[in-house]
């Protein structure tokens, strides 16, 4: 029996310009709030739902 739960493909909405590849760690300030430091990575199997989370980031770059 496998460990995987499910295989994706999996999405992290950003206003970051990110390419495939890069890497995405924890220890960064939140994009909702400067004032949190976050401690994990949020990711979706749902686009929809990483689309919702690029739009709610701070800054004036366009959601990807």
């Amino acid at each position: 029996m496998s460990d995987v739960l499910d295989e994706g493909p999996f999405f992290h909405g950003t206003k970051a310009e990110l390419r495939v590849g890069d890497l995405l760690a924890a220890g960064f300030r939140s994009n909702y709030g400067p004032d949190v430091l976050m401690n994990h990575i949020y990711f979706t199997a749902l686009p929809d739902g990483a689309g919702l989370a690029a739009e709610l980031g701070a800054g004036d770059a366009a959601p990807r």
